[in-house]
């Protein structure tokens, strides 16, 4: 399955999971700013991609003496470098995209993006990773492993959240339905290693937490 790892210019580069993520498939996706993380790890992009504001001038003259594939668009333009990034590796091929550096200054693009990345769920597999979380979107079904203690949260993305069921979390669900805008998915606890998530109608955002919460954090 051909997989592209993109890299924004947020604060959580996930530097601890990237390694694991990047084999022989995978298209690493510099988007601006990124590629000065990437540069800064040692990991050199296949593609550097963005209206180009925010990355380093240095970074950007290595990236060019690298040979790295530059798409540089105009600062006007009616989609974020995200977006952009995503929407090229999907034309070429891409069945699997994985996010980092997601975690920036501007709420407002984070929160356009989630909606973004949410749409795409019938397309492909999406995910943000950064340090200490994972976010899945869900239109199906959802395994993943994780330890006992640590929290997960779902949230209904666009409408309710129809027939949805759980496995391996302190608070069940029975074919129930989420309703849009609602909290009640928020901090159920896992109780066991693999953790199973299905919905019939809707798409979720799943929200896993790796670490132990702390008290009174419901």
């Amino acid at each position: 399955m051909k997989k592209a790892l993109i890299i924004l210019n947020g604060r959580s580069i996930a530097k601890n999971k990237i390694g694991k993520i990047i084999d022989a498939n995978t298209i690493i996706y510099a988007v601006d700013g990124g590629a000065n993380h990437l540069f800064e790890l040692g990991i050199e992009p296949n593609i550097l991609i963005g209206d180009m504001d925010s990355i380093d001038a240095k970074i950007l003259d290595r990236a060019v003496q690298k040979g790295v594939e530059i798409i540089k668009h105009p600062p006007e333009k009616n989609e974020t470098d995200s977006e952009l990034a995503v929407e090229h590796a999907i034309e070429n091929g891409a069945k699997e995209i994985i996010i980092a550096g997601f975690d920036g200054d501007r709420f407002d693009h984070m929160l356009a993006n989630i909606h973004y990345f949410s749409k795409l769920v019938s397309k492909l597999i999406i995910k943000i990773i950064q340090n200490k979380t994972d976010i899945y979107f869900v239109d199906r079904s959802l395994t993943f492993n994780g330890a006992i203690g640590e929290e997960v949260s779902i949230i209904p993305m666009k409408q309710d959240a129809i027939g949805v069921r759980t496995e391996g979390l302190k608070y069940k669900l029975h074919e129930e339905t989420l309703l849009f805008a609602s909290t009640r998915g928020v901090s159920n606890v896992i109780v066991s290693n693999k953790v199973t998530i299905c919905v019939k109608e809707g798409v979720l955002c799943v929200i896993y937490n790796q670490e132990l919460p702390k008290k009174g954090s419901r």
